[in-house]
C-alpha cells in the first residue's frame, strides 16, 4: 500500500510527505497507473494564484482539476505549513469518467481573483447584496427565556449587551461575512483579544467560551478576513464517526496560524466532503451559480439591442449601371464607387421629417424595410426572470419591476422570499450570532446567564390596523375564557405578557395584579353616585 501511494504521489507531482489527517485507507484504482509527466505552469500558477490556467491535454487531467486541492497565493501558508495530500483528489479523478464535461460547464472552483472580478458586474453583485442586506435589515431583539426576580436588572444587562454589540460593529460585520460567504463561497470573523499576540503563539491557542477562556474587557474587535488570505492547515480525513471530520482545526491566515475557533466562518452552499479541498473548504458561490443565466440574460439584450437598432433598413432603388458608370461603358465592374457613396450620403443627410429627398422617376425607387419586433420583451423579459429565481428573490425587489395586470400584487412572492431569508438566517446567521452573544457576556460580566437569549426580528410586519385587529380577537377570546372558567384574568395577563407580538408586552404584565387596580363590574354605580342616590 505504501509503494501504491508513492507511485501515485509521483504521478500527480505532489511531495512525498502527508497533511494531517491524510492516514486514512485509499481506494484501489483499477489499471495501471500512469506514467509520470511533466505539466507547464501558467502564468497564474507561476504567480501563486491557484491552479494553471492552462487546461492539461487529457480529459481525465481536466476532471482531476475539480477534486485537486486549492492552492492559495503565496504567503498565505506559514514556514511550518503542512503538505497537502492529493490522492483522494486522485481516486475521485480517476473514478469521475473520461467523458464527464463538468470542468468546461464551469462547474470548477473558479478561484478567488475570477469570483472578487465576476462580483464587479451588478447581475452577479445585486443578488448577493440584497440577501446580505435582507438578512440584516430588521436584525435581532434580545429577550429573557426564564422568570427573573429583578426584572430592572435584567432590563439593564439586556442594554449592556446591545451597547457591546454596537460597539463592535456586529451588524456590519455579520453583513459582510454573508457577502463574503454569497459571493466567495466562505466568510470569516475574526475575534481579536487584547493583549493576544498577533503571531502563532497567540492566534494558535483556542478560544473557549467559558470565563477560562476569555477575561473580562478582553473583547477588543472584531474583523472580516477576505477568503483570499485564508486556507486551512490540517483537518481530519481519517475518521468520518468523528464530530471534526473534513472540519478544519486551524487556519491560515497570511502566515499566520489561527485556531478555528478564533476564525467565525460561514457557508451558505456547502459541497460534499470530496470537493471541500477543492473549494478551500468553502462553498459553491452565488455568481458561480448565476454565471450560465447571467451570460445568457446579456446575450439575449445585446441581441434585442441590435435588433431594435436595425429593425428598418432603407433601400435605394437606383440604376447603378446606367447613370452611375465612370466611363459610360456596360461593365458591372465599371460602376464609380464615389458616385454611388455619394447618392447614399445624399440620402441619409436629407432623411428626416422636415427634409425632401429628391428621387428620379424614372430610375429610382425608395423603400424601407422592417423586421418586426413582437415578442423580443417577452423574451428579455424571460431570460431576466431566470436570473431572480436562482436566488429566489422577487423581480420588484430585484429588478424593481412590479406586476403586471389587473389586480397584480407581489405580495405572496415577498412574503415567501422573507420565509427563505428567516431560514437562512436560522441556519447560517443564528450559529455566528450565538457565539458572539457568548463572547459578549464572558467580555462584560465573565459569565454567560443562560436565561438571555435573542432571536431575529420577523421582515413580515403587519400594519397598525392589522395588529389592532388581531388584538382586539385575542382580547375576545380571554374575555370569553375568563367568563367561561378556563382561565383566570392573571393566567391571560402571563399569556399576554409572553406574547411577542402584543401591543402590551411591555406593560409589566408579568407582575400579578393589585388588588387596587381591579376594576369594578361594569354595572355597579360608583361611591359618589350612592351617596347622592342616598
Amino acid at each position: 500500500m505504501t509503494d501504491w501511494l508513492a507511485r501515485l504521489r509521483g504521478c500527480l507531482g505532489a511531495p512525498p510527505q502527508t497533511g494531517a489527517g491524510s492516514t486514512r485507507t485509499e481506494p484501489v484504482l483499477n489499471g495501471p497507473v500512469a506514467k509520470p509527466r511533466s505539466r507547464r505552469l501558467g502564468l497564474g500558477a507561476a504567480l501563486g494564484w491557484g491552479r494553471s490556467a492552462q487546461l492539461p491535454p487529457t480529459m481525465q487531467d481536466r476532471a482531476a482539476l475539480l477534486f485537486q486541492p486549492y492552492q492559495p497565493p503565496r504567503g498565505v501558508r506559514g514556514a511550518g505549513a503542512l503538505a497537502m495530500d492529493a490522492g483522494l483528489g486522485a481516486y475521485a479523478a480517476g473514478a469521475y469518467g473520461m467523458d464527464s464535461s463538468f470542468v468546461e460547464q464551469g462547474l470548477a472552483f473558479k478561484g478567488y481573483p475570477t469570483l472578487a472580478a465576476m462580483m464587479l458586474r451588478a447581475e452577479f453583485r445585486k443578488p448577493v447584496e440584497i440577501i446580505a442586506r435582507e438578512a440584516t435589515r430588521a436584525w435581532i431583539r434580545f429577550r429573557c427565556n426564564g422568570v427573573q426576580a429583578d426584572a430592572a436588572q435584567t432590563a439593564a444587562r439586556l442594554r449592556a449587551v446591545e451597547v457591546e454589540f454596537l460597539r463592535l460593529h456586529v451588524r456590519d460585520v455579520v453583513r459582510r461575512q454573508i457577502v463574503h460567504g454569497l459571493g466567495f463561497g466562505v466568510g470569516h470573523i475574526w475575534v481579536g483579544l487584547r493583549g493576544v499576540p498577533l503571531t502563532d503563539t497567540g492566534q494558535a491557542v483556542p478560544l473557549l467560551a467559558t470565563p477560562h477562556g476569555m477575561a473580562r474587557g478582553q473583547l477588543e474587535r472584531l474583523v472580516n478576513i477576505d477568503p483570499i488570505w485564508t486556507t486551512p492547515n490540517s483537518y481530519n480525513a481519517e475518521n468520518p464517526l468523528r464530530a471534526d471530520y473534513y472540519r478544519p482545526a486551524d487556519w491560515w491566515v497570511q502566515g499566520v496560524l489561527v485556531n478555528s475557533t478564533r476564525l467565525l466562518s460561514v457557508v451558505p452552499f456547502e459541497v460534499p466532503d470530496i470537493l471541500k479541498p477543492a473549494f478551500n473548504f468553502g462553498g459553491l458561490a452565488l455568481p458561480q451559480m448565476l454565471e450560465t443565466y447571467v451570460h445568457n440574460f446579456l446575450r439575449t439584450r445585446q441581441s434585442v439591442s441590435d435588433m431594435v437598432s436595425n429593425y428598418a433598413t432603407k433601400i435605394l432603388k437606383t440604376d447603378m449601371s446606367g447613370t452611375m458608370q465612370s466611363d459610360g461603358g456596360l461593365h458591372y465592374a465599371d460602376i464609380d464607387a464615389d458616385s454611388v457613396t455619394a447618392r447614399v450620403a445624399a440620402m441619409n443627410a436629407w432623411q428626416s421629417n422636415n427634409g425632401t429627398f429628391v428621387l428620379d422617376r424614372e430610375s429610382e425607387d425608395f423603400d424601407i424595410k422592417s423586421a418586426p419586433l413582437t415578442g423580443l420583451a417577452e423574451l428579455q423579459a424571460q431570460s431576466q426572470e431566470f436570473m431572480a429565481g436562482i436566488p429566489g428573490i422577487p423581480l420588484v425587489k430585484l429588478f424593481g419591476i412590479q406586476p403586471q395586470g389587473l389586480n397584480a400584487s407581489s405580495q405572496g412572492e415577498i412574503r415567501v422570499f422573507y420565509d427563505e431569508i428567516a431560514a437562512f438566517q436560522e441556519a447560517h446567521v443564528a450559529p455566528v450570532l450565538r457565539k458572539l452573544f457568548q463572547l459578549v457576556q464572558l467580555n462584560l460580566w465573565g459569565a454567560i446567564d443562560p436565561d438571555l437569549d435573542f432571536e431575529f426580528v420577523p421582515l413580515w410586519q403587519m400594519s397598525e390596523q392589522e395588529a389592532a385587529a388581531v388584538e382586539k380577537t385575542k382580547t375576545d377570546m380571554d374575555t370569553a375564557n375568563i367568563r367561561s372558567g378556563k382561565i383566570t384574568p392573571h393566567e391571560a395577563r402571563t399569556r399576554e405578557a409572553a406574547d411577542a407580538h402584543s401591543l402590551y408586552r411591555t406593560a409589566g404584565l408579568a407582575r400579578p395584579m393589585q388588588a387596587s387596580s381591579t376594576p369594578p363590574p361594569v354595572n355597579a354605580p360608583s361611591a359618589k353616585r350612592a351617596e347622592q342616590h342616598e
